[in-house]
């Protein structure tokens, strides 16, 4: 196994776990109950990112090759723009956490297009064959992933429930 087999599997991989970032930024910024038209437009927007993110991630899993390069890195670009706008829209109920967990992830997937882009403008042919993974590497990155996303999950939630007076609703269940 060579390192480019080891770490083929990781752009996919990141784009699951930035999908479901993007997906739940977005969905946060429809359900708060101060969210505008703009924050409500763009938790639509994002959610429908976060959802395109998660199935190119599956199909560049399946296939195993960087599917529809081009329109990928356009979505990268997008969703990065997305997820910093929504910081300015809706700042005290957007998750810094989440949006700096989903940009890292969005940039490994960003930048392993562009090069590949690249690389196969110099080569002048599209890559056609499938590529080898390692499952070893599957499983690094996604260990990797479920480190950078469980946390941005819960942050994402917890800055969604925020009440003005700076607390967060705990849920018990002992009847009280």
């Amino acid at each position: 196994m060579n390192a480019a087999t080891f770490v083929r599997s990781w752009p996919s991989v990141s784009a699951w776990g930035a999908g479901l970032i993007i997906a739940a930024l977005g969905a946060g910024a429809i359900v708060h109950a101060d969210s505008g038209v703009a924050a409500s437009g763009l938790g639509i927007g994002m959610v429908v990112l976060g959802l395109a993110s998660l199935a190119w991630g599956a199909a560049a899993l399946s296939t195993g090759r960087l599917v529809v390069p081009r329109a990928t890195l356009a979505g990268a670009l997008v969703a990065l723009v997305a997820t910093a706008a929504l910081m300015f829209v809706a700042p005290a109920h957007t998750s810094i956490i989440g949006v700096a967990a989903a940009s890292v992830l969005l940039v490994v997937v960003g930048a392993t297009v562009a090069v590949h882009l690249r690389r196969r403008r110099r080569a002048g042919s599209p890559e056609r064959t499938a590529q080898p993974i390692s499952v070893v590497g599957l499983l690094v990155a996604a260990a990797v992933i479920a480190v950078l996303v469980t946390p941005a999950l819960g942050a994402t939630q917890d800055a969604v429930l925020l009440r003005d007076d700076g607390t967060v609703p705990v849920v018990t269940h002992d009847g009280h």
